[in-house]
């Protein structure tokens, strides 16, 4: 299986002279393999740095879209049968290529994950490894698993991270990749892996496959932490309304989320919840329309979902 190794930037010039070198390396290593950096609008001269150091890397520049619609296009113009996405805060070990074209091979695996570590090689605080997720409150509960013995074998997850995650592009492009509804940014990789699973595909999270991460790199940098805070907390509401089709469970899920507003509306707090909804709010029409795609699609039920992502069998 060929692979293209897609590194979505946005204004990180600095951050790719760490990661396209380590990701050029990992491509020549496994043999056949490209690079492309598909640069969304960047206004801090990122295209120019890497045409000027790199030029074994292609150059996909884009109009300013945010990162779901970034790396969607990058999968649609792919040439590999395989898309591996990465942050440009993300720096690939050298060997980190054949676990995951191994496990695509797989009839049925739709996304595999990396094992993601801080840049020094810890696993403290690290997001995205082993996901799982419960029903629970107001949003989709998720785990990301720290403990090390827990990190050891390949095994399902709920959702691969976007920024370290190989998948098939045949079967992206059959589920339409990240879903723009979740614009600017966060849960569209959630999103993604739960459609995937409801589909009956599986993703696996591989420990071989070590990527070091500067954990918000990008978005608290660009963005400021409370605006990322209120689009992850909006986007985890859309999430409920587009993708949550147990009735049971999705009564008590909204119950929770007028509770959860009217809190916020009480006793304050971050993120501003009641804000969350009523941006949220602003899209039901769009996420209505995702919700009734899944009702017609959908081949595996809420909770057997995430009894599968959590290794239960399937």
């Amino acid at each position: 299986m060929t692979a293209t190794l897609v590194i979505a930037n946005y204004n990180g010039w600095r951050l790719l002279a760490d990661s396209v070198p380590a990701a050029l390396e990992a491509a020549r290593r496994a043999g056949g393999h490209t690079v492309v950096i598909a640069d969304d609008g960047s206004t801090d001269g990122s295209v120019d740095f890497v045409g000027a150091h790199y030029p074994d890397a292609a150059v996909l520049a884009l109009h300013h879209r945010g990162f779901g619609e970034a790396c969607n296009a990058a999968v649609r113009r792919a040439d590999g049968e395989v898309v591996v996405l990465l942050n440009s805060d993300v720096v690939v070990a050298p060997d980190f290529l054949p676990p995951l074209l191994e496990d695509l091979g797989e009839p049925d695996v739709f996304a595999v994950g990396c094992r993601l570590t801080n840049p020094d090689g810890t696993l403290t605080g690290a997001l995205g490894n082993r996901t799982r997720g419960e029903w629970r409150g107001p949003l989709l509960a998720i785990h990301h698993e720290t403990d090390p013995a827990r990190l050891r074998e390949t095994c399902p997850q709920l959702y691969a991270n976007g920024g370290a995650m190989a998948v098939r592009r045949d079967r992206w492009l059959a589920l339409g990749g990240f879903d723009p509804l979740y614009r600017p940014f966060y849960w569209e990789d959630v999103d993604l892996g739960y459609r995937a699973w409801a589909r009956g595909w599986r993703v696996l999270y591989e420990p071989r496959s070590v990527v070091a991460h500067r954990q918000g790199g990008t978005i608290a940098r660009l963005h400021g932490r409370r605006r990322a805070e209120l689009m992850s907390a909006k986007n985890g509401v859309l999430f409920t309304w587009r993708n949550l089709l147990d009735p049971v469970l999705l009564r008590r899920t909204l119950a929770a989320q007028a509770r959860w507003a009217a809190d916020d509306v009480l006793i304050g707090g971050l993120p501003p919840r009641a804000r969350a909804l009523r941006l949220a709010l602003r899209q039901l029409r769009e996420a209505a329309r995702g919700r009734a795609r899944e009702r017609r699609e959908r081949m595996v039920g809420d909770l057997e979902i995430l009894r599968r992502a959590a290794g239960a069998g399937g």
